[in-house]
């Protein structure tokens, strides 16, 4: 499930694509947008959540950050959306594909929602499909709560001692 992004908010991702390919280089297997964002719920104090996926474990330097940060503060694509009341600040999470490949938590919310924005070999798209695949063989369901919150129920049927794997 994917949102219908604004021109806008498509500008800015596919700028921040090409600043992460640009720093991570052929190191960066993939890159996701997840959260409001990509539900299409931005707010103008939302994060921009981004899921990065890389070959080896990535030590991302406190000032090649700040200068990430401030080529994507100067673009007319983050201005464009600034102009609008918008300030969304990148929050990545890394994970080699080791680590992806192992279900973390967080993919449950980019299974459901997430907006692939670069993934040319389908690794992350495979191991999406094949948490999707799991979440509908245990039966699980998001259930939203009237605050707009969410959680999982995993395994309806859930007995206690029972392990859940994704």
């Amino acid at each position: 499930m994917t949102a219908d992004l604004t021109p806008a908010w498509r500008a800015l991702l596919d700028r921040v694509v090409a600043e992460y390919r640009a720093t991570l280089g052929s190191d960066l297997v993939a890159l996701a947008c997840f959260g409001s964002v990509a539900r299409g719920e931005a707010r103008p104090d939302s994060d921009l959540d981004l899921y990065a996926v890389t070959r080896d474990r990535v030590s991302v330097f406190f000032d090649a950050r700040l200068d990430r940060l401030r080529r994507l503060r100067e673009s007319a694509e983050y201005q464009r959306l600034a102009a609008e009341g918008y300030r969304p600040e990148p929050m990545p999470i890394f994970h080699t594909v080791e680590d992806l490949r192992s279900h973390p938590w967080i993919l449950l919310d980019i299974a459901h929602h997430g907006v692939v924005l670069f993934d040319p070999d389908g690794v992350l798209a495979m191991e999406l499909e094949a948490v999707r695949q799991r979440l509908r063989q245990l039966g699980s369901r998001r259930i939203e709560r009237p605050d707009g919150t969410w959680y999982w129920d995993l395994k309806p049927d859930w007995r206690p001692g029972e392990t859940i794997e994704l």
